[in-house]
């Protein structure tokens, strides 16, 4: 999985999260998070930092 590939599952997974704390569903939301730790993890192992992606508020910018 290259940098784009990363990239685009952290954006979703940051989306699907923010939904997921909208309805009120913390498990969602729970399950997302762990999921972005992981991806964010794999970024750093090789060189990409994917940590900054989003704002405060969860939006991604770009």
């Amino acid at each position: 999985m290259g940098e784009p590939e990363l990239r685009r599952l952290a954006a979703r997974l940051r989306h699907g999260r923010g939904e997921a704390d909208a309805q009120g569903d913390a498990w969602s939301a729970a399950v997302h998070t762990v999921a972005l730790e992981d991806v964010e993890r794999l970024g750093r192992e090789r060189g990409i930092d994917l940590s900054d992606e989003a704002g405060p508020s969860g939006t991604v910018h770009g």
